[in-house]
């Protein structure tokens, strides 16, 4: 039997910190996957992204799609399929846009924790389904003292900010020079996060892709000496935001207790990995098992 989950029950559904923990255990622990196929047609991304681990296979078939915000759909649209490896049963079946959103977002508190996440002012660049995503799980995970966003469009900005009890900033630069954690969550094909208006000790962790999305200045990369990433072949394949590093270190070394040569800055960058995938898609049939009981 399947548990077929909608988008809000995947968001009724998740808990920040169990997933944190299953993140971090499928990175750790489970083999490597294939490299994810994925091709571009018409300005549009889709891929299809299989693992396996923790005791099943996990396959996420998702699309990025530019043009549908304009239109009144999600700019993520996929599915998330979770099948036991010894019969073959579809044990999941999930709205992987929510799930993307909960697993990205996760996976950069996870990513703050190794960096040293302290709370401070919280800046977000960008005011989208990611923004809101990375906001509900900081808030539930570790706090914020204050909170900082800014977007083009000023009235998703107050939209946001309202959400979450912060203010618009009035220009990135003053976003930027006030912030002591920075996340950015854009499609800019431009970088948002300016080296000269961040701060000593600041940490970023920026999650824009894929190419020709483009966040950080290489200067800004290059000033945090080390960067953290969740896999170097997707970051390094797909993005340019790795420009400037002198080294880069995945977020599953860092686990197993790899050290980054920090700058006076530290720095994240994701591009999606499909042992994520596996870690949403095993959290969501748990807590169905769990909550909802067996599926008829």
């Amino acid at each position: 039997m399947t548990f077929k989950l909608s988008g809000l029950d995947v968001d009724k559904l998740v808990d920040v910190k169990s997933l944190m923990d299953l993140i971090e255990r499928a990175l750790t622990e489970s083999p490597r996957p294939p490299p994810r196929t994925a091709i571009e047609y018409l300005g549009s991304w889709f891929g299809v992204m299989p693992a396996s681990g923790l005791g099943y296979y996990v396959v996420k078939i998702v699309g990025v799609y530019p043009e549908n915000p304009g239109r009144g759909l999600p700019l993520v649209r996929g599915t998330l399929l979770l099948f036991d490896p010894r019969s073959g049963d579809i044990l999941l079946e999930a709205d992987a846009g929510p799930a993307t959103g909960w697993r990205t977002a996760t996976t950069t508190l996870v990513a703050l924790k190794l960096m040293g996440y302290g709370g401070g002012a919280l800046g977000i660049i960008g005011a989208g389904v990611q923004a809101r995503y990375h906001l509900e799980v900081v808030r539930r995970a570790f706090g914020y003292d204050k909170l900082l966003v800014y977007d083009l469009t000023k009235a998703r900005a107050e939209a946001l900010a309202k959400s979450y009890d912060g203010r618009v900033a009035g220009s990135l630069r003053e976003l930027l020079e006030a912030s002591d954690t920075i996340i950015a969550a854009t499609t800019s094909r431009e970088p948002v996060v300016i080296n000269s208006y961040v701060r000593s000790g600041a940490l970023v962790a920026s999650i824009g892709a894929p190419r020709p999305v483009r966040e950080l200045e290489p200067e800004l990369v290059r000033r945090g000496k080390c960067l953290l990433v969740d896999t170097r072949e997707g970051v390094t394949s797909e993005s340019d935001d790795w420009i400037g590093a002198e080294s880069i270190v995945e977020l599953s070394e860092a686990l197993k207790g790899a050290l980054c040569d920090w700058g006076d800055i530290r720095v994240y960058k994701s591009v999606g990995y499909s042992l994520l995938d596996l870690a949403i898609a095993v959290h969501l049939y748990e807590r169905s098992r769990s909550l909802l009981g067996a599926p008829s």
